[in-house]
């Protein structure tokens, strides 16, 4: 039964015109992660200003984008800025803030270092509530914690992205 599923489901959607981005199956044969390898990504500050926070982004990317190492020939640039915000709210009856909304919002653009186009300029959000305790350390850690899961989220978005405008590139080139 269980096999039954399985092969409807990839008929299903082999039909809708589903393709993988990566690997030997893509469009045209080659892998995208080779072209994606090329993407060197730059230091990532917040208004100006470098950060940890920049930092963990940066290197998020770097895992997605070139798992094996950048390379030194790089053909296009990352560069993307970044911004936190945050918000309390669930008010007690002393006044005070027992959940805190965290929100990352990213902006990038990807330019070909040959002519100095943006090909690429989006923006990637994400946003994470978690409760405040009594305790400053443990509201920390949380803190900590909920910006480390954000800078993943905004990596996958802004991988995906750049994946998703390569593999289109890859399909407008390949001969029909």
């Amino acid at each position: 039964m269980k096999f039954v599923l399985l092969l409807i489901s990839a008929m299903i959607l082999s039909g809708c015109g589903f393709k993988p981005m990566y690997g030997q199956f893509s469009d045209d044969g080659s892998d995208l992660r080779d072209v994606m390898a090329n993407i060197r990504v730059t230091d990532i500050t917040e208004q100006g200003r470098p950060s940890r926070i920049g930092q963990v982004i940066r290197n998020n990317l770097l895992d997605r984008l070139t798992p094996f190492g950048e390379t030194k020939s790089a053909e296009f640039v990352l560069k993307v800025t970044f911004l936190i915000e945050e918000h309390g709210y669930g008010i007690r009856a002393n006044e005070s803030v027992t959940l805190q909304n965290l929100k990352l919002v990213t902006t990038y653009q990807l330019e070909d270092i040959n002519t100095s186009k943006v090909v690429l300029d989006f923006a990637a959000r994400a946003l994470v509530t978690y409760d405040l305790a009594q305790s400053d350390y443990s509201n920390m850690i949380a803190r900590n914690a909920a910006l480390k899961r954000l800078s993943e989220e905004v990596a996958n978005q802004m991988a995906a992205r750049i994946g998703a405008y390569f593999s289109k590139t890859a399909a407008k080139e390949q001969p029909q």
